[in-house]
């Protein structure tokens, strides 16, 4: 009698394909953002939870093996990260010149959150890495604390965080004249990090964990929806109200949102897995951090550039071909090779038939960091 086989169920530390198709979502809501000026500012809230699901997993796991943890971790952040950043540097003093070495230490420190937050930045197009900067500033310290801290203590840590963060960020509001400081500073944003962290923990200690709250993080996804979708066509200036109200509600809402995402897509079946699962979505998935990181440079090159008029559904569909094409360019070049090495030239061992979409993940793919900072683009026709 054959033993039936239970499928595998997902964990933080390994390749979830319908992650990546997410991804891909997410980095289009980016770009759909900058080049058309859609209210989707929500993208790069999804981009921190996912990666603080996917970056704490992996990290509970090193920890457990009692394998190399810091080398390990931070080699791996520096080979994903640093290659596509040093180029998009070059690319930019090519394009708009060199004002942002004015302000250096923001960029040599991944600082430049705190840069854009007193108004201290180069060219717009490098407004990007304001998230990127949160992340690495996260992940100076969330190591440490998983190293430190028993899983449950790390789950009460991760949780408290959700929950303080928005106090703070109501506490810190009469502190600036813009809401853009709270929208762009680690303590304010940290609580998106926290509640991926949160949903990994829990899946270590139950794989079943999350299966529960399925319907609740659908209703969870649909009032989310709806209130930002009432807020946005209402009162467009919520946001940047800068009041106590907004800066610690509105994100908190788009913390429901996105969390509630990422759990779906975790317990995704049917079509809803197939169609994140789709190889187009998990391929722009799979190359979306340098899709972030050069989209917004394209988009304000064609922006002044391109002599002729171009209207701006055009101009967005002629960006997003050249950043695709850029992004596959240096992924195929040196990203995968830094990133996999010999290991991506030699065919992976057949994957067990229950597991086949739970292949061994990189924590390099965890970053997709992506902003969605808002901002006005030249007049288009």
């Amino acid at each position: 009698m054959t033993a039936r086989v239970l499928p595998a169920p997902p964990s933080p530390s390994r390749r979830i394909v319908q992650l990546d198709g997410l991804r891909a979502i997410a980095v289009l809501a980016v770009f759909a953002q900058h080049a058309l000026g859609a209210p989707l500012w929500m993208g790069v809230d999804l981009f921190f939870v996912l990666s603080g699901f996917l970056i704490t997993g992996i990290l509970l796991e090193r920890k457990a093996r009692e394998q190399s943890y810091f080398s390990y971790f931070y080699a791996r952040r520096a080979r994903r990260i640093l290659p596509p950043y040093l180029l998009l540097m070059a690319v930019s003093s090519v394009l708009f010149g060199f004002g942002w070495a004015k302000h250096w230490e923001w960029y040599a420190f991944f600082a430049t959150n705190i840069g854009d937050a007193l108004g201290q930045s180069g060219h717009e197009s490098l407004n990007v890495l304001w998230s990127l900067a949160v992340e690495e500033q996260f992940y100076i310290v969330w190591p440490f604390v998983i190293l430190l801290l028993p899983e449950r203590v790390l789950g009460w840590v991760a949780a408290a965080s959700i929950v303080l963060v928005p106090v703070l960020r109501a506490v810190a509001t009469p502190w600036f004249a813009t809401y853009w400081p709270i929208y762009y500073l680690t303590p304010f944003r940290m609580d998106l990090l926290a509640a991926g962290a949160l949903l990994a923990v829990a899946v270590r200690r139950d794989p079943e964990a999350l299966q529960p709250f399925r319907p609740l993080a659908m209703l969870g996804c649909i009032v989310a929806l709806a209130v930002l979708a009432w807020l946005h066509l209402h009162y467009p200036r919520f946001r940047a109200e800068n009041t106590p109200l907004s800066n610690a509600a509105l994100y908190s809402v788009s913390l429901v949102l996105c969390t509630s995402i990422v759990v779906i897509a975790l317990q995704s079946k049917g079509i809803v897995k197939r169609l994140l699962s789709h190889p187009v979505l998990v391929y722009i998935g799979t190359i979306s951090y340098t899709v972030y990181l050069v989209h917004l440079s394209i988009l304000y090159a064609l922006w002044t550039l391109v002599p002729l008029p171009m209207n701006r559904y055009a101009s967005a569909a002629c960006a997003l071909a050249l950043t695709l094409v850029y992004a596959s360019v240096t992924w195929f070049v040196f990203e995968k090779r830094l990133i996999h090495g010999t290991a991506s030239r030699r065919p992976h061992p057949a994957a067990p038939r229950a597991g086949a979409a739970h292949i061994a993940h990189t924590a390099h793919t965890a970053h997709t960091a992506q902003t969605t900072q808002t901002f006005s683009p030249p007049p288009l026709p």
